[in-house]
C-alpha cells in the first residue's frame, strides 16, 4: 500500500515537471515571437529617433 502511495506521488510529480516545462516553452517562444517582431522594427524606430534631433 505505502508502494503505491508513492508510485502515484513520483508519477503525479512528473506529470507536474511536465506539464510546467511545456508552459515555459509555451511562454518562451511568444517571447521569442514577440522580440523578433520588435527588432524587425528597430531600423525604422532608430530612423524616428534620429529624426527627433532634427
Amino acid at each position: 500500500m505505502n508502494r503505491d502511495r508513492l508510485e502515484y506521488i513520483k508519477v503525479a510529480s512528473l506529470v507536474i515537471i511536465a506539464v510546467s516545462l511545456s508552459i515555459i516553452a509555451w511562454n518562451s517562444s511568444k517571447e521569442v515571437s514577440y522580440l523578433q517582431g520588435i527588432e524587425g522594427n528597430l531600423p525604422s524606430i532608430i530612423n524616428a529617433l534620429r529624426n527627433i534631433g532634427h
